[in-house]
């Protein structure tokens, strides 16, 4: 006689007991032996999962903000090359002093000095710095230093002293006026002028 036919053979109420004892084992052998221990991993997995979430979600704002990205970075450049342009190279500093030099006899100037520096290092640029000495009506010097302001390339004024006021034959008063005119260029790598070389050669 086996266990079934012995369990058959009890009273009902014994019965359902013993079936309830045997369904208590078996889920007591079933939460110790397979659901406790993928309790215990899912929980030690759980701050990983926590972490790829924010990640997760991290990149995908990053992914809704990348046209905005895009569209600074593109405005950040044109910003650059529209600076950068007004950086004279080498070759157009001659020029470029020619050209102030020129704004200010028309504008009824006379240099008494027009003296270019030594050049002053920065990063990618240097300074040129010009002392200047001029005479003329202030009116005119005014003119002078608005022209040179609106010029293509940039030149700053700075260090500006007026002395010295006279009349001319003709009553106006011209006055004396020294300044600093500073003007910028790239500062050119080896790798840039090895290429020009280069390119001459040819």
């Amino acid at each position: 006689m086996n266990v079934i036919d012995i369990i058959l053979r009890q009273k009902p109420l014994y019965k359902v007991l013993m079936l309830i004892v045997i369904l208590g084992a078996i889920l007591g052998v079933y939460w110790q032996f397979f659901y406790r221990p993928v309790l215990a991993e899912i929980k030690a997995l759980e701050p990983e999962l926590t972490q790829l979430k924010q990640e997760l979600s991290a990149k995908r704002d990053i992914v809704k903000e990348k046209p905005k990205y895009e569209a600074e970075l593109e405005e950040t450049r044109a910003k650059l090359h529209v600076a950068l342009k007004q950086l004279p190279n080498k070759s157009e500093i001659p020029t470029l002093l020619e050209n102030i030099s020129a704004l200010g006899k028309a504008s009824g100037l006379t240099f008494t000095l027009f003296k270019p520096k030594a050049e002053v290092p920065k990063n990618f640029y240097a300074e040129i710095p010009v002392d200047l000495q001029i005479q003329g009506k202030y009116k005119d010097i005014v003119t002078f230093f608005d022209k040179v302001s609106k010029m293509p390339r940039i030149v700053n004024i700075t260090n500006i002293t007026i002395s010295s006021p006279k009349r001319d034959i003709g009553g106006d008063m011209r006055l004396n006026t020294s300044c600093n005119a500073v003007t910028y260029k790239f500062i050119e790598t080896a790798t840039t002028e090895a290429d020009t070389n280069k390119g001459k050669t040819k």
